[in-house]
């Protein structure tokens, strides 16, 4: 991907964002939809979603901006950010970070969401890895063959004011891998996903502006992107911080004037580098890919949301993985917990034996070890299987 370089010193937040802007013009128009939230309390956490106008545009991709960072780094600071292609918006679940736990004043948080025309199928592939304390992890999702990256997003950080893991870089790392990288600290860890957006194509979607700035210890910085070139469009975006491990990442967002924006706190140090990462596409071929004939998904990018029973397991298995050094427990000893949590559970051999009615979460044995975990339910017909090691739900007839 071809690059454009700046830099910028620290500035302060825009908080009050355009509920809805056109990015592009005619045929192909892109759209910057947002959402405000209000969220209170030390350690607060809340899922949050914006979505797209109107009944046929997409997401491409989103962002999240927040009040200016206080005293000690407290502010808000996202756990995942994520597409959501079913519910046609972006998602993030941020929480309110307070190293004094005595302040709790109310803080806004702004989702961003950008919508466009069908550019084909959209397959996201997941990959996970887990974070120790005191350990800083990299992870990279990669697009099947003869797909190219759109933008990415991550999962599952976890991180509260007395620890666990936290995320420090989520970017393009080729024009077919989203690199996610993150740290841990206090006396817990967690999991960490790389999510890769993908389309069909033959070469290279985006290109790459990007910044960077210095971060010393105890401070905050924001660093601005160049707009994209003449001609194109912002798609997406991302930020890195280096070395890896030493900043909290708070915002990464859109701005009026087609720029992109990333704003870090340096809790743990050293001196750091903060860098913001926007990805352009050619109002060309949003066009012409607009005008496309898109065929179905493929069997392999057939996802659908969890059912909540999944995802109410998951939670539980991810918890007791926290809690055995970074293993998830065995099958048996899963079906144990479950049920200890007032999950009906049972252990099954594969996909094809499931069963026990949507009620029942099936904990899979096939291909269970440490780093994996797969459940199941069986729903009219269909059996409906969530992969811990990809993030991915699909349906199987």
């Amino acid at each position: 991907m071809r690059r454009r370089r700046t830099s910028s010193f620290a500035i302060a937040l825009a908080t009050s964002l355009l509920g809805a802007a056109v990015f592009t013009s005619g045929a192909g128009a892109l759209t910057l939809a947002s959402q405000t939230y209000q969220l209170s309390g030390a350690d607060a956490k809340q899922r949050l979603t914006v979505r797209c106008p109107g009944k046929k545009a997409l997401p491409y991709s989103g962002g999240m901006v927040t009040d200016p960072l206080g005293p000690n780094g407290e502010g808000v600071y996202p756990h995942s950010y994520e597409r959501l292609g079913v519910q046609r918006g972006w998602h993030v679940t941020p929480v309110l970070y307070s190293p004094s736990m005595q302040r709790s004043e109310s803080r806004s948080v702004t989702l961003q969401v950008v919508c466009g025309p069908r550019l084909g199928p959209v397959s996201s592939p997941h990959n996970t890895v887990f974070v120790s304390p005191g350990e800083t992890e990299s992870v990279t999702a990669t697009c099947p063959k003869g797909n190219r990256l759109l933008d990415g997003g991550f999962q599952r950080t976890n991180f509260v004011t007395r620890g666990g893991n936290y995320v420090t870089e989520s970017r393009a790392s080729s024009d077919r891998s989203w690199q996610v990288s993150g740290g841990a600290f206090g006396n817990f860890g967690g999991e960490l996903t790389a999510i890769a957006y993908c389309l069909k194509a033959g070469s290279a979607l985006v290109s790459e502006v990007d910044a960077e700035t210095a971060l010393p210890l105890n401070e905050s910085a924001t660093t601005t992107t160049p707009a994209c070139p003449p001609g194109s469009s912002m798609v997406g975006g991302g930020f890195s911080t280096s070395p890896g491990g030493s900043a909290l990442v708070s915002s990464a967002y859109f701005n009026a004037d087609g720029t992109w924006s990333a704003t870090a706190y340096n809790e743990f140090g050293p001196t750091a580098t903060l860098s913001a990462h926007a990805y352009c596409m050619t109002k060309a071929m949003i066009k012409r890919r607009a005008k496309m004939r898109h065929g179905t998904r493929a069997q392999h990018e057939r996802t659908i949301k969890a059912p909540k029973i999944l995802d109410a397991a998951l939670k539980v298995a991810i918890s007791e993985r926290v809690s055995n050094n970074g293993c998830f427990p065995s099958p048996g000893a899963l079906v144990g917990t479950l049920q200890q949590n007032k999950i009906q559970a049972r252990q099954a051999a594969s996909p094809r034996a499931v069963g026990g009615g949507g009620s029942v979460v099936n904990v899979l044995t096939d291909l269970a070890s440490c780093e994996r975990v797969r459940l199941a339910v069986r729903q009219h017909g269909s059996v409906i299987v969530l992969d811990s090691a990809t993030g991915a739900v699909t349906k199987r007839r």
